[in-house]
């Protein structure tokens, strides 16, 4: 692995194939939807309880070296639902010296069924003997994306008598962008509804109401947004 810091959006991140060993340094207040999005991508399931899915430490706290061993021991068993187990070390830009030697083991030998993520907010203190054996990537916003998303709502509106192929791909370009903002809460209900989309189950009709409800959902506060999901999930929970 090469301890060479790279810029790339979090679209492109998701594109790749697993690797072994990772590194992410993103703003923590979106560290719960990197580790669903990379659970998604990799076991399948972004469900936080996934037996094959092991967290230590928190977005305010490093795991100390009992934690660590723990996941050590852990990520060696066998997954019990399909191919991979994954770890994920929080706040791994602040581990002890004693908890951070502890994992330089696993992180250039890990299980053959193993993946590992190291995820932090700075990597200014990432041990450098750790960050050398990941993928080290730093989450990026792309202008590309972003000026995509400005035409939204006058594509939304031109949508209903579009194809839904095209509709799939404007979805991904929004989705693009608000992942890239770090706003993933926003771009899981995207992706969800893109998801719909490519089951082609639904007319492009009901597909646009539900994109206007999720733009609606752009506009509010992030106390109002968090009420807003919740809504749309109980909304289109049946459909799903």
């Amino acid at each position: 692995m090469s301890n060479l810091s790279v810029n790339v959006t979090w679209q492109e991140i998701l594109k790749e194939e697993p690797v072994h060993c990772r590194a992410i340094e993103a703003d923590k207040n979106f560290h719960d939807e990197i580790i669903r999005g990379i659970a998604l991508k990799i076991l399948g399931s972004d469900n936080l309880h996934n037996p094959d899915l092991i967290i230590i430490g928190s977005t305010d706290k490093a795991p100390d070296i009992n934690l660590c061993r723990n996941l050590i021991e852990n990520i060696a068993v066998k997954p019990v639902w399909g191919k991979w187990r994954l770890g994920v070390i929080m706040n791994a830009g602040k581990l002890l010296l004693p908890a951070a030697n502890s994992l330089l083991k696993l992180s250039e030998e890990p299980p053959s069924h193993a993946c590992i993520l190291f995820l932090m907010d700075d990597a200014k203190f990432f041990l450098p003997t750790l960050k050398s054996r990941s993928r080290f990537n730093k989450i990026i916003i792309s202008n590309e994306d972003e000026r995509a998303a400005e035409k939204m709502p006058e594509w939304v509106i031109k949508a209903r008598s579009s194809d839904i192929d095209d509709l799939i791909k404007n979805l991904e370009a929004w989705e693009n962008y608000e992942v890239d903002k770090n706003n993933f809460p926003q771009a899981s209900l995207i992706d969800r509804i893109k998801n719909l989309a490519s089951k082609k189950n639904l007319s492009v009709n009901m597909l646009c109401d539900l994109i206007i409800l999720a733009l609606a959902n752009s506009n509010l506060n992030s106390n109002s947004k968090s009420e807003a999901v919740n809504n749309f999930e109980y909304v289109f929970d049946g459909i799903w």
